[in-house]
C-alpha cells in the first residue's frame, strides 16, 4: 500500500483504492479511461482475505484492462492464478518460495493473454528503438514483435536492462535451492497454521482469529474453490488490553523470532501496526483492521505443539 500510496506517484502511476477488492460494483465505479490494471492480494496480508479471482477477471476484461495479482502469501504451491484469469502474476521470492530469508528478490509471470493492443496500453504500440533496426529502416513495437508476449518481453528487454533489477547470482542460487522444498515446507506450515489458529480461537485474551482457513469464516467457500491445500501460513490474532500487553506478548516468546518477513522456514512475530504497516496512514490502516492491537504471525517448520506451548506461555505472562 505505500508503495502504491506513495512511492509510485511519484512516477506518475496512481491509484484508486477500494474498501472490498471482492465487490464488483465498487471495483468498477473506480475504473475510468485512464485505468489500466487492477491490481491485488490474492491472500491478504495480515487479514488472510481471499480474493475472488474468477468474477475479478472477468470484470477487469470487459474494460480491457489486466488483472495482476500479488500471489506471494500462497506461493505457487498452493495457488496459480492464470488459471484462474489473472494475467499477471508478481511474487516476493524474498518469502516462501525461497523460504530461509536469506536472499532478496521478486518474479513477474506473465499469462500470455491479455491483448496489450487494445488501446489501453499506448506503450505496447508504439515503435521501440531498443527492439527495432534503425539502420536499416526497420521499426517495431513491442505488440507488433511479441504479440501476447509484448508485457513480458517489454519487461525484459526494456525495464530490467535499465534499472538493473537483476538478482545476483548467489541470490538466484539461493532461491533455486529454497524452490526445490517449497512443497514440502509449505505443506506442513499450511497444518502448523491451521491448528494455531484453531487453538488460538479458543485461547484467553484473544478477541478475534483472522485465518480464512477456518471453517466459520465468511470466505470459507472461496477456500474450497481457490485453495484445496490450503491458504497458507500467514495467520493474526486481536488481542485485549493494551500496546504494553502486545509487546510483552512479542518479547515474552521464546521460539518465535521477531522478524518482519513471511514464509520463513523459522516462525515469525511481529506487531504489523509498528512493523510492516507503520508507513500506511491510519484511516488506511484501521480499514484494514491493523490496530495497535493486532499481532501477525508467520509459521515455520518448527513443532507444531512447541509453538503453541510458546504462544500460550508468553500471552498468560502478558497479563
Amino acid at each position: 500500500m505505500d508503495a502504491l500510496g506513495d512511492f509510485l506517484p511519484q512516477f506518475g502511476i496512481h491509484t484508486d483504492f477500494v474498501k472490498h477488492i471482492n465487490d464488483l460494483a465498487e471495483v468498477e465505479s473506480k475504473i475510468g479511461p485512464d485505468t489500466r490494471a487492477i491490481f491485488a492480494e490474492t491472500v491478504a496480508n495480515p487479514s488472510t482475505e481471499i480474493l475472488d479471482i474468477e468474477p475479478l477477471s472477468q470484470l477487469a476484461h470487459e474494460h480491457g484492462i489486466a488483472l495482476i495479482v500479488d500471489n506471494t502469501v500462497p506461493t505457487p504451491y498452493l495457488l496459480r492464478p492464470i488459471e484462474f484469469g489473472a494475467d499477471i502474476v508478481v511474487h516476493s521470492t524474498t518469502k516462501g518460495i525461497t523460504g530461509h530469508g536469506n536472499a532478496i528478490g521478486g518474479a513477474v509471470i506473465d499469462g500470455g493473454h491479455l491483448d496489450w493492443a487494445n488501446g489501453r496500453f499506448p506503450q505496447f504500440t508504439t515503435r521501440q528503438q531498443v527492439i527495432s533496426d534503425d539502420r536499416n529502416g526497420e521499426w517495431h513495437s513491442f505488440a507488433e514483435r511479441y504479440g501476447n508476449e509484448a508485457f513480458i518481453k517489454r519487461i525484459r528487454i526494456k525495464y530490467l536492462r535499465t534499472f538493473g533489477a537483476v538478482a545476483s547470482p548467489f541470490n538466484a542460487y539461493l532461491s533455486l535451492i529454497g524452490l526445490e522444498t517449497l512443497p514440502q515446507r509449505v505443506s506442513q506450515q499450511v497444518a502448523s497454521a491451521q491448528r494455531i489458529a484453531e487453538h488460538l480461537n479458543h485461547a484467553a485474551h484473544v478477541m478475534k482469529v483472522n485465518y480464512s482457513g477456518l471453517g466459520y469464516t465468511p470466505q470459507y467457500e472461496l477456500v474450497g474453490k481457490y485453495f484445496p491445500r490450503g491458504v497458507g501460513q500467514i495467520l493474526s490474532f486481536l488481542v485485549d488490553g493494551s500496546a504494553d500487553n502486545v509487546r510483552r506478548i512479542i518479547d515474552g516468546t521464546e521460539v518465535f523470532s521477531y522478524v518482519p518477513n513471511i514464509g520463513d522456514a523459522r516462525s515469525l512475530i511481529v506487531d504489523p501496526a509498528r512493523i510492516t504497516h507503520r508507513e500506511v496512514p491510519l484511516d488506511a490502516r484501521i480499514a484494514a483492521g491493523v490496530g495497535d492491537n493486532l499481532i501477525r504471525l508467520s509459521i515455520g517448520l518448527e513443532n507444531v505443539d512447541d509453538l503453541i506451548a510458546d504462544l500460550d506461555q508468553a500471552i498468560a505472562n502478558a497479563y
